[in-house]
């Protein structure tokens, strides 16, 4: 009988049924069911998370991933559900020149990405961004401050009295 003192079997074929290491060392799921990825509420979500980590959360049954030092939800290439949103955000009074909040229905990402992701009119004329309006978070100043908590829209002029302003948003999803 003969005696080995170490392995001398390939360990990239030995780790798991199923589940080896290719030349490149990737790691490569052979087979025809499913791969179980971890799974687990907010609260537990990795203490010291890395980009590129990928989980279930349990919480809100969605996919999510550690990307760019934030945990976020996995988007789909399917319609988004919510459409795009018409929200009119009140009439000018000739001094207010801050009018929100925005909220575009979708739970997972409820702001425009940026001021241009947005069509605002005011009454019947479409306003520019960065040049009419900017998209604000959290403003802390105006005629109507203070204000809740989120976005809004910031117009470089107070809105005309009468004047009603209408927000398309929800293009960028």
């Amino acid at each position: 009988m003969r005696f080995l003192k170490q392995q001398s079997t390939n360990t990239r074929g030995a780790i798991a049924s199923g589940i080896r290491y290719d030349v490149n060392n990737q790691a490569v799921v052979d087979g025809t069911q499913a791969l179980v990825v971890p799974l687990g509420t907010t609260a537990q979500r990795p203490s010291s998370a890395t980009n590129g980590q990928l989980r279930y959360n349990t919480t809100n049954n969605e996919f999510e991933v550690y990307e760019n030092s934030s945990w976020k939800n996995l988007r789909y290439a399917e319609p988004n559900p919510v459409g795009v949103t018409q929200q009119n955000l009140g009439t000018g009074d000739g001094t207010e020149t801050t009018f929100g909040l925005l909220n575009s229905g979708d739970t997972d990402y409820p702001t425009p990405a940026t001021a241009q992701s947005v069509l605002v009119f005011v009454e019947n004329v479409f306003q520019i961004s960065t040049t009419n309006y900017t998209l604000v978070q959290n403003p802390s100043s105006g005629p109507g401050a203070p204000y809740a908590s989120g976005w809004y829209l910031v117009f470089s002029t107070a809105v005309p009295t009468g004047k009603p302003i209408t927000v398309l948003h929800n293009f960028d999803k």
